[in-house]
């Protein structure tokens, strides 16, 4: 058993690595437009955490990081990135633990998994609720992700790093 006060340093540490983070998002990749479209960071954020932390810290990880984005960013509905983002922390954590070593490599194939799958749960949804561009909205999805990606190298080298200096053998 882990003694209280690490548990709350590692994720305090972690918490702080998200605020940047969220900081980078908001004062850079906010600023940058291609096409008409934006990079958008969070996805890949309880992906990676989670890939590192395993399946059921990853996976709290990833339902804490959803509801804040709940609260600050405007979703399709009420509880949409805390649905998508324990998803893809339950998926990314599965990947880490059982088909790829945490590294480089599982950061950019969670990465890409995370973003595919609030992209996929966004155009489910406007399905469900009475049609969009279907066509449209596949392209902007592949075009969000495909700008997005480069970003893991801001986030893999910074969530690597918290795992590293935080993580106690005992």
């Amino acid at each position: 058993m882990l003694p209280k006060s690490y548990i709350v340093f590692k994720w305090t540490v972690y918490g702080l690595a998200t605020i940047a983070l969220f900081a980078f998002q908001y004062l850079v990749l906010d600023q940058i437009t291609v096409w008409g479209l934006t990079p958008f960071l969070y996805p890949m954020l309880p992906a990676v955490a989670a890939s590192y932390e395993g399946l059921r810290r990853g996976s709290v990880f990833a339902l804490v990081l959803g509801v804040v984005c709940d609260l600050l960013v405007v979703g399709p509905f009420d509880g949409f990135y805390t649905l998508a983002f324990t998803l893809a922390g339950v998926i990314a954590a599965l990947i880490g633990e059982n088909l790829l070593s945490p590294g480089f490599l599982c950061a950019l194939v969670v990465s890409v998994l995370s973003l595919l799958l609030t992209a996929g749960l966004r155009i489910l949804f406007a399905w469900l609720s009475g049609g969009e561009d279907f066509l449209l909205m596949g392209e902007i999805a592949l075009g969000e992700t495909l700008l997005t990606l480069p970003a893991v190298v801001v986030v893999f080298p910074l969530y690597r790093w918290v795992h590293k200096r935080c993580t106690v053998e005992y």
